[in-house]
């Protein structure tokens, strides 16, 4: 384990250090990071290079992870909370019953997760705590576009082919045959007035990435920095804009898009994933799973791009029901029901 991950994993044990390290980079970055969030709000989607630059870590919520993609963000405002959920929100789909080594060290009481059966693991696994599922994320956020201005964008754009490649983490670059993706995205939007690629922020740095698409006539966007707590309102925006949503290897996205109603299809290629350099990639290999699990998480990845392998322009009952499985489409709470979750143990708002 690197000296990073154990002083994380001290702090998540540790009430104490846990709330002063909240504390301290909550006032150094905090009004800066929240006010900088704002103004990228305002940013034309097409500002590829301000949407993706770097964001310093200024948290709203005390769970650090809890701070990525805006999920936490916007589960609060859609329910009218303010006050810190003081539960450990799981930031996206975790395939083959992975557990995230951090979950075991966070003092708080409660997970949070999206569908019925990783709840039902989580309250194997923790029987201490409380689990409780609300379904897709995406849910909970709103367009970062006003309803004006998301029609006049869809009339500019026409018919809308939205493209996730497979993106890379941090310290971890996706490698992929990137000009067959490309091949094999004009084939499929041969009837398509627009294309739009959206890349995670990593990938947006990367010049010769961005050129790639843009050869092609492509325009190529992003969702913005983890830390932009307007991350998932604005990965809403780029769903509802289109009428396919495509991928060259699953991921969360793949269950926002069908929940959205949107065909969702995946192109199967061969991902290999190259850590930075030989210390990230141990720390890589440390954070991961063993092997059963390994195998259990590449045998889900496989059923998925086996379900989402026929181009086609609805989305099949199979594909609605499974995604709905992993992603907890029925697992969705009423305002009303999650103010009373959240609220109704006072001692957890101190």
């Amino acid at each position: 384990m690197s000296a990073k991950d154990r002083l994380k994993r001290l702090s998540a044990s540790n009430p104490i250090l846990e709330h002063f390290m909240f504390q301290f980079y909550r006032l150094r970055n905090g009004h800066k990071v929240a006010t900088e969030i704002d103004r990228r709000a305002q940013l034309d989607l097409f500002d590829l290079t301000s949407l993706a630059a770097p964001l310093n870590y200024g948290p709203e919520e005390r769970v650090i992870d809890n701070n990525l993609y805006g999920y936490a963000s916007h589960l609060k405002k859609f329910s009218g909370l303010e006050n810190d959920l003081k539960a450990y929100m799981e930031h996206g789909l975790f395939l083959g019953g992975i557990i995230h080594p951090d979950q075991y060290h966070w003092h708080f009481p409660r997970f949070i997760t999206m569908s019925g059966h990783r709840l039902d693991l989580l309250q194997e696994q923790f029987p201490e705590k409380e689990t409780i599922a609300v379904g897709p994320y995406i849910h909970y956020a709103q367009s970062i576009l006003t309803a004006a201005e998301q029609k006049a964008l869809k009339k500019d754009l026409g018919k809308t082919l939205l493209v996730y490649p497979f993106h890379s983490m941090k310290n971890v670059k996706a490698g992929f045959k990137e000009q067959d993706l490309i091949r094999h995205i004009n084939e499929v939007a041969r009837d398509f007035d627009t294309v739009l690629i959206s890349l995670f922020y990593l990938d947006a740095y990367r010049a010769e990435t961005v050129a790639a698409y843009k050869a092609e006539g492509f325009k190529v966007i992003t969702a913005g920095h983890r830390y932009d707590r307007n991350f998932v309102a604005r990965q809403r925006t780029h769903i509802e804009l289109a009428d396919l949503t495509m991928s060259n290897g699953m991921g969360t996205q793949t269950g926002f898009c069908v929940y959205l109603n949107k065909p969702h299809y995946i192109f199967k290629q061969q991902i290999q994933q190259e850590a930075k350099n030989p210390q990230e990639l141990k720390r890589f290999k440390a954070g991961g799973s063993g092997g059963s699990v390994k195998e259990k998480v590449a045998a889900e990845r496989a059923y998925f791009s086996d379900l989402f392998s026929e181009l086609r322009s609805d989305i099949s009952p199979s594909q609605w029901q499974n995604t709905g499985e992993f992603w907890g489409f029925d697992q969705v709470k009423s305002k009303a029901y999650l103010r009373e979750y959240f609220l109704r143990d006072k001692a957890l708002l101190k």
